[in-house]
């Protein structure tokens, strides 16, 4: 299965010590790490008593992948992120418009917000594109690859766009857009692309299938073949009943 590995320009964008949830969690501009090597808050939802009273927090990860040689059918897609420390939170993947929503623009700080369907004070159940579905608490890993099934609008616009542009954001409160309750820090870490300088060994990736025909033929990747002698591999199933 071919992988596609995420732009480094992927990265971190964060509000904190906000006076209130909504100030934190619909600012429309935070603090941008566009950099990070590694972070306890991929994902974060965040409150505190301050001396000046409650303080809020909340942590997004954006990072893009390159998609405009996928011209097939995508039959599966896994996205794949390298555990850091922090796991008592939760994590979801939805569609993003940052970077300039083509890929052609660095990370803003600005870009905090841009995520397809967003809506100040509004939860984002039903109104996002989701391309992953949430992770919980403890099931995520902190020290191997933690899968988050892609779903078909992922597989879809894999297909059909140049970039596939994804927000990773807390499920529970910042998704759903719930304010904390009590003085809490709930952290899923993630590595970004910048860990281990060229090396991938923990590098966000998406792990995909096309559909037909997902073989190599003659000692070329399957990746790399649209069509055997005229036919769209997405119409192949067997090669002389292989």
């Amino acid at each position: 299965m071919p992988d596609l590995y995420s732009n480094t320009d992927d990265g971190q964008i964060f509000v904190n010590n906000a006076s209130s949830w909504a100030g934190a969690r619909d600012a429309t501009a935070g603090t941008l790490t566009a950099t990070a090597s590694g972070s306890s808050a991929f994902t974060s939802a965040r409150r505190s008593t301050g001396r000046s009273g409650l303080v809020y927090g909340v942590y997004r990860s954006f990072m893009y992948f390159d998609t405009s040689s996928i011209t097939s059918s995508v039959a599966s897609a896994t996205i794949k992120i390298y555990g850091f420390s922090g796991n008592d939170g939760s994590i979801i993947a939805v569609k993003s418009t940052a970077f300039g929503g083509d890929g052609e623009t660095a990370l803003q700080s600005t870009d905090f917000n841009n995520i397809s369907g967003f809506s100040a004070g509004s939860s984002l159940d039903g109104s996002a594109t989701v391309y992953a579905p949430q992770i919980l608490t403890t099931n995520w890993s902190t020290t191997a690859y933690n899968s988050m099934t892609g779903t078909s609008d992922l597989k879809t616009d894999m297909q059909n766009d140049d970039v596939v542009i994804i927000c990773f954001m807390d499920y529970t409160h910042d998704y759903l857009n719930s304010a904390l309750t009590s003085d809490l820090t709930l952290n899923i870490g993630g590595q970004y692309t910048e860990f281990g300088g060229s090396s991938t060994t923990k590098d966000p990736y998406i792990e995909y299938t096309l559909a037909g025909y997902g073989n190599n033929v003659n000692g070329v990747a399957a990746a790399n073949i649209s069509k055997v002698k005229g036919v769209a591999t997405a119409s192949i199933d067997k090669i002389i009943g292989v």
